[in-house]
């Protein structure tokens, strides 16, 4: 056991959970990002994960909730199950309307519900929560390329970009929460550092294979410029994978913590320039349009 006081590291940000809405039915055209096949189908793959996904991450923690006595964490982790209870409820409605258009991430997402299922309660909870802090580390250093680069989603369809930009925000936030769980009862961080290798090779693999039944089942193959976009999308001089490299690495540093990358100013980022009220139903926009006449 580990007795660091790990979660003090996260500083003033509040993990605050947030009741979103998002006008997914007015999504018309198929390949809804930047007209591009490929890229559509990377958004979609992405969203089939995510219901299953963040209910296992949920699970891996409540786990070890008995185990934590520190008040402050304790109050993360409510804000860290509400954030991702919330999160899989809105791309479940995203993966109905992407069936709509023709990508069919539902069916990727009940088949990976299924499977998890049937998997994670014979995993050790040990294992299944290094996987969560993994996975944790590659949407939190994936929100911050989304955030530190908004206008690269300028040619996402608006409900599935205003989708993202609040998933990462929050992604931001709770970074920590799983890995202080962690450190706080178990404490091996060589053991997260093995974990998160075997956690990035499924994670790609999934995403690659899901993108090629997506456009398979939707019969919408790229275009080799298409292909050419998708590429500098992701490798380009500013590419997200590009981006992603050195924060990826970061985590095999000895005594890393996922708040060493002081991105808090993100957040402050979302809520000033980037936040659309009409979405939030805890807005006064919201709740004026939300009133009948």
């Amino acid at each position: 056991m580990n007795n660091n006081d790990n979660h003090s590291h996260a500083g003033d940000v509040a993990i605050q959970p947030r009741r979103m809405v998002f006008p997914f039915k007015q999504m018309k055209a198929k390949r809804f990002f930047d007209n591009n096949a490929l890229k559509s189908a990377l958004v979609a793959a992405l969203s089939s994960t995510f219901p299953p996904g963040e209910g296992e991450f949920i699970a891996s923690v409540r786990n070890y909730r008995d185990q934590i006595q520190d008040p402050v964490l304790k109050e993360q982790i409510r804000g860290f199950i509400g954030q991702e209870g919330h999160h899989s409820h809105q791309h479940k409605q995203a993966n109905r309307a992407l069936k709509e258009l023709g990508w069919d991430a539902e069916r990727l997402e009940v088949g990976f519900q299924k499977e998890l299922d049937r998997r994670a309660p014979k995993l050790k909870k040990r294992f299944r929560l290094a996987m969560t802090v993994g996975m944790e580390h590659v949407t939190a250093i994936m929100a911050q390329h989304l955030l530190n680069n908004p206008q690269v989603f300028d040619s996402l369809e608006p409900a599935a970009r205003e989708l993202l930009y609040w998933h990462a925000v929050e992604e931001i936030e709770h970074k920590a929460v799983a890995f202080d769980v962690f450190m706080l009862c178990d404490g091996d961080q060589k053991y997260l550092r093995r974990i998160l290798r075997l956690a990035t090779v499924l994670f790609a693999v999934r995403i690659g294979i899901y993108m090629v039944l997506l456009m398979k089942w939707g019969r919408m193959w790229p275009s080799w410029k298409e292909v050419k976009s998708f590429a500098s999308f992701l490798w380009g001089k500013e590419g997200f994978m590009t981006a992603m490299k050195q924060p990826y690495k970061d985590y095999f540093k000895p005594g890393f913590h996922p708040w060493d990358h002081k991105n808090q100013h993100l957040v402050e980022k979302w809520e000033t320039s980037i936040y659309n009220p009409k979405y939030d139903r805890a807005s006064e926009q919201f709740q004026a349009e939300a009133s009948p006449a």
